[in-house]
């Protein structure tokens, strides 16, 4: 604050201060020019005068006082500069030779008006380095520097092309045009067939002139120079020999305005990548051998840059397709559920996972979770983990206990995978799991590492489930909480990774984009508010990968759901047989079905009884599949023996064990453990012989 208010009192208190820096800017040997908003000079200093040879600028466009090479470039950057307040500073750019002054290397830097001046506009400063760039120019190995540290820094073939044409104009030629091998820009690996050339696709360009024809319809000319390996340089003046025999050829330099050409392959192992097409026309120089020396070691580079950017798509395409492999095909549904995912792809892609896990009690595990890192390795390892949660679910732990237990298998597959790769380091990995009870309406949340789940009411306002985050999976054993709370039926429970976006305060204002997009209707369709967020991010490329679990919640139908306070003795049995029968006549379950229902009743009552710790309670839930309950106080869990010929007792469970599809015991948060039995019904047996 003193330092503003320093620098203010300076300004307004000394007018002698303010002249000395004008003349500073007057005399600079900088060229200074005042622009307005329609890129019209206003003022200028002399440096901007002899740069002009002596032309008066004021008063015109910048891009009509000086010939630059490509004025719609430069108008579209100082655009930018003006309407986002950011100076673009030192850009090289290149002028056309005229009668007066041969092609120029100019260093231009563009900065907006600072705020409170009168007026508005830009102040461009230029520096003629062209003597400069002609001196570097001479060092081969200087210039070989130069462009191998502008080239390669991404794994991308797009940018990769795109870099080198840049880096060699103007340097090394006025325009520059490489095109790539035909299995380059399909991801595939090369033919093994080499009778016959690839077709070729031009990939980047730079410096053409506006209508100029740099990309040849007929690519015989350079089958020779790719069969040999070998570049190639013609002008149309000293060396004529290959455009004789190659018409097609010097109507290309022709149309391209160029007076000569350097054509290079770009190779790797003996198989063609690409080809590197060089043109001058302003340069008045042929290309010399020393330029093709440069340019056969600038191939060299490129081509390893490609072949590296090759290798990581093929992984990247395969541990996408291992991912996909091992994620659920269909989220299931059922009578309180309905889910929709959206998987969006990144740069760093195969880790991420999402998992729907019907639970006993018609409730529903919700898993989402992240491996670190991209590649065959991390899809494999994310098929780890999800199996390994999936299996420790069917044990009915607790949210926090189930993660707890899945970031002990982390580390194990952490310290296996090191000790086989001998190699050392962790395994970062991340999960949000989320239990929801369409009995209750409560949603029981725990994180490991991962982003906290997200709340949409039926009102539409958005709130976050608040739980305290444990550590990440594979990290210290520390106890993970959980956290329950109620949810208002028709809400929307969202999961995600948290590639979703950079910053995780900017989830709910993206959530509520998307939400504001979707026409008014009495409840959010997951499926719609999956395609508009898809819609949202899928704009620019992503640098990690997103998954998404969208879950609209409904409350279980009351009308499907039966209970029972049981009587503490014998009678007990005989009550839970009747009400069995009742509620599943009721409900149209056919005969085999209620007889098994009644049997696996009878067992689980006597247990509960004789073993257990009043008071005990049935309940009976009728959803895809039957599901009988019998709850006590105790905390012994009935054990499964298998009786012999002389035992008079001991063959309940094993009966329930045949006449369930699944069964297994769970114990609650707040004491008291539920012994649980489930029946499929033929629907749902005839759904899954579908499915599979």
């Amino acid at each position: 604050m003193e330092g503003d208010a320093r620098r203010e009192r300076t300004l307004e208190t000394c007018p002698e201060a303010m002249r000395v820096a004008c003349e500073a800017l007057a005399a600079s040997p900088l060229a200074i020019l005042v622009l307005d908003d329609d890129l019209r000079v206003t003022e200028c200093n002399e440096a901007a005068h002899h740069l002009l040879a002596g032309t008066d600028p004021t008063g015109k466009v910048i891009t009509d006082v000086l010939p630059l090479r490509d004025p719609e470039t430069e108008t579209a950057d100082a655009r930018d500069v003006r309407s986002s307040g950011v100076a673009s500073l030192n850009r090289l750019v290149r002028t056309r030779q005229t009668p007066r002054q041969g092609p120029r290397t100019l260093c231009f830097s563009l900065f907006p008006l600072p705020p409170g001046q009168e007026g508005s506009g830009l102040i461009c400063t230029i520096a003629d380095i062209t003597p400069e760039e002609a001196d570097s120019g001479t060092d081969p190995l200087r210039r070989l520097a130069a462009i191998q540290g502008e080239v390669g820094e991404t794994l991308d073939h797009d940018t990769t092309c795109a870099e080198l044409a840049d880096a060699l104009v103007p340097g090394a030629a006025d325009t520059v045009v490489i095109a790539l091998a035909e299995h380059m820009t399909q991801g595939e690996p090369p033919p093994l067939t080499r009778h016959h050339p690839e077709p070729l696709c031009p990939i980047a360009c730079s410096g053409a002139p506006e209508g100029s024809h740099v990309w040849p319809t007929d690519q015989r000319p350079f089958g020779p120079l790719l069969a040999d390996h070998t570049p190639r340089a013609t002008d149309i003046e000293a060396d004529t020999r290959w455009l004789d025999a190659e018409p097609a050829l010097k109507r290309l330099l022709h149309a391209a305005g160029a007076h000569a050409l350097l054509a290079a392959p770009i190779m790797r192992e003996g198989t063609v990548l690409g080809l590197l097409l060089l043109y001058r026309g302003e340069t008045p120089t042929p290309f010399s051998r020393e330029d093709i020396a440069l340019v056969e070691k600038v191939c060299v580079h490129t081509a390893r840059c490609l072949d590296h950017a090759s290798r990581f798509h093929r992984e990247h395409t395969i541990a996408l397709a291992i991912q996909h492999s091992l994620l659920p095909r269909q989220p299931p549904t059922g009578a309180a559920l309905d889910i929709a995912d959206l998987r969006l792809p990144g740069d760093e892609s195969g880790g991420g996972w999402f998992d729907v896990m019907p639970l006993s009690g018609a409730r529903t595990g919700l898993a989402v979770g992240q491996v670190t890192g991209f590649g065959v390795r991390t899809a494999t390892t994310m098929g780890e983990l999800r199996t390994a949660g999936r299996s420790l679910a069917t044990l009915d732990l607790q949210p926090g206990e189930l993660l707890a237990r899945l970031s002990r298998t982390t580390a194990t597959l952490a310290r296996d995978r090191n000790a086989a790769q001998r190699e050392s380091g962790r395994l970062r990995a991340g999960c949000t799991y989320a239990e929801w009870d369409p009995l209750s309406c409560e949603v029981t949340v725990a994180r490991a590492g991962g982003p906290e789940v997200l709340l949409v009411r039926p009102d539409g306002t958005i709130d976050t489930i608040t739980t305290p985050e444990g550590p990440s999976l594979g990290g210290p054993a520390e106890p993970i909480p959980s956290v329950t709370a109620a949810v208002p039926p028709g809400s929307l429970l969202i999961l995600h990774t948290p590639g979703l976006a950079d910053d995780p305060a900017e989830v709910p204002g993206l959530l509520r984009r998307a939400l504001d997009r979707l026409p008014d209707s009495d409840g959010v369709d997951p499926r719609a508010l999956c395609d508009e967020l898809s819609d949202l991010l899928t704009s620019h490329p992503r640098a990690t990968e997103a998954q998404v679990l969208v879950c609209r919640v409904m409350a279980f139908p009351r009308d499907r759901v039966a209970t029972l306070a049981l009587p503490d003795g014998p009678q007990a049995a005989e009550a839970a047989r009747a009400c069995c029968e009742q509620h599943l006549r009721a409900w149209g379950l056919d005969e085999d079905i209620r007889f098994n229902g009644q049997l696996i009743v009878s067992e689980f009552a006597g247990n509960a009884v004789r073993h257990g710790t009043p008071p005990a309670r049935l309940r009976l839930i009728f959803d895809q599949a039957l599901t009988i309950e019998v709850s006590d106080t105790g905390g012994n869990a009935p054990l499964l023996r298998h009786a012999q010929e002389g035992d008079e007792g001991g063959r309940g469970l094993f009966i329930v064990s045949q006449l369930a599809d699944r069964w297994g015991t769970r114990y609650e948060s707040g004491g008291g453990k539920t012994i649980w039995a489930e029946v499929d019904t033929p629907e749902k047996r005839d759904g899954e012989e579908g499915d599979g």
